[in-house]
């Protein structure tokens, strides 16, 4: 079994081998603690209560977080929370196997026991994240750097550094209950938009500044799509609005007064794909755009737009000859 054990007392921690600051009247007989095949798993109140967990065996680590300290964003420097203080750090052994179930339980069950609980006295926790590649969500590398335990006996156990894992969370949708346009607004090649209202009545607008060279009137071949990358070639953003939004409002080269712009966001990764098909003989071509793998989130770290979604279809380059007289 994994276990740290301790002639006097118990006390176990983490994957690598701690370093013994002092002792009592007593040799600490120390085993290495193997977690490193078991995940960072967190129940779905995590986004109440910050609890992260790691369990194996008998044994469990427990983290207590800060409720907004990941946050769907990525970040470019590690951040930071003390222990203890803001945060808590837990070393458990229980009398039998733990499992999620335990941690999960709206009522603690009765088995296994705990038998042993140290409660770190000192560290620091270090996150950073980064977002997922496919657009579902955000990954939090965590570390713990100088974690002190003292069991019963006053012995102190520190690690300079430890790599907890990676812990997932996924943004929330913001939920606006919006009913969009049929058709996607169309000013020019680069900037197309497709407007909106939400359940209570503001206006919204996905805005596509789109890559040069990406709507062209060419049929793409079968598979194949034009791909443009957000932020880099193309930009994506969400307008929200104090009320309804004309139809002609972005196209328009002196905007009205009202509607009021109240917010607006812009994508942070993703793609767009355009599929172009002959809109039957003589009537132009019909582009399909979509969003793939796509973070646009609000201030709240909440989703606006779906990773994968479609802008909708836009025809253009009408061949049909007007007669002359």
């Amino acid at each position: 079994m994994n276990r740290i054990s301790l002639k006097n007392t118990v006390a176990v921690l983490l994957l690598p081998l701690f370093l013994l600051s002092s002792c009592n009247d007593g040799d600490l007989d120390i085993e290495r603690v193997d977690l490193s095949e078991s995940d960072i798993s967190s129940c779905d109140t995590f986004g109440e209560t910050g609890i992260i967990f790691k369990a194996a065996e008998s044994e469990a680590l427990i983290l207590k977080l800060p409720t907004n300290f990941l946050r769907n964003r990525a970040t470019t420097d590690s951040i930071e929370s003390l222990i203890p203080g803001s945060s808590e750090l837990y070393y458990r052994f229980f009398n039998g196997e733990v499992d999620n179930n335990y941690f999960c339980s709206t009522i603690t069950p009765a088995t296994p026991s705990v038998e042993k609980e140290i409660t770190a006295t000192g560290g620091i926790v270090r996150a950073a994240t980064t977002a997922k590649a496919d657009g579902t969500g955000f990954n939090h590398g965590i570390r713990i750097h100088g974690a002190v335990l003292q069991n019963e006996a006053g012995e102190s156990i520190i690690e300079d550094e430890f790599y907890l894992g990676t812990f997932s969370t996924s943004p929330e949708s913001a939920d606006l209950d919006i009913t969009y346009a049929n058709t996607v607004s169309y000013c020019n090649d680069t900037l197309l938009y497709k407007t909106g209202t939400t359940g209570d009545g503001k206006g919204v607008a996905i805005v596509l500044d789109l890559e040069e060279g990406m709507l062209l009137d060419q049929v793409t071949e079968e598979d194949t799509l034009r791909t443009s990358t957000i932020g880099t070639g193309s930009r994506v953003f969400f307008h929200i609005f104090n009320g309804a939004v004309p139809d002609d409002y972005f196209c328009m080269e002196e905007r009205p007064g009202t509607p009021e712009e109240q917010a607006v966001y812009e994508a942070t990764q993703g793609e767009v794909t355009i599929s172009t098909t002959e809109n039957g003989e003589n009537n132009g071509y019909v582009h399909q755009i979509n969003f793939a793998r796509m973070m646009l989130l609000d201030n709240q770290d909440r989703r606006l737009v779906p990773a994968n979604s479609a802008l909708g279809l836009l025809t253009t380059g009408s061949s049909e000859e007007e007669d002359t007289p």
